[in-house]
């Protein structure tokens, strides 16, 4: 999978859930994904320091978009989802509506992830939004 393409990328854990119950999240996340269509693949999120299964998803136009906010939003009652656009501008949606912008997800050395607050590691990669 690239990662330059438009993608978002999404958890369905949540913080007050024990381990075994937000394994069972991932899979249904995954699971409704596949249902779908979507391409996806199996990443580690860290967001606001703590570490989420999480899984990237390439995204080809509005449909796609407002589909996985809804499974994020509504189905997963998710805080946030990152969306990259087709010009690698990276944004957080929140749930209320709003956006964040945050910069380009870019890769980084994965020395850096012990000064990172949010990254993803997928296939042995780390990223992280890089204001410019």
């Amino acid at each position: 999978m690239n990662i330059t393409q438009q993608v978002i990328i999404l958890s369905a854990n949540q913080n007050d859930n024990n381990h075994e119950r937000n394994r069972q999240l991932h899979q249904n996340l995954k699971a409704c994904l596949d249902d779908c269509g979507f391409t996806s693949r199996d990443a580690i999120g860290v967001y606001k320091g703590k570490e989420e299964d999480s899984v990237v998803v390439l995204v080809n136009n509005q449909t796609d978009i407002e589909t996985v906010k809804d499974f994020a939003f509504k189905s997963f009652n998710q805080e946030s989802i990152l969306y990259q656009d087709a010009n690698q501008e990276a944004y957080l949606l929140y749930q209320d509506g709003t956006t964040e912008q945050l910069g380009r997800l870019e890769q980084v050395n994965p020395k850096l992830v012990e000064t990172l607050d949010s990254y993803t590691v997928m296939d042995g990669r780390v990223y992280t939004t890089i204001k410019k």
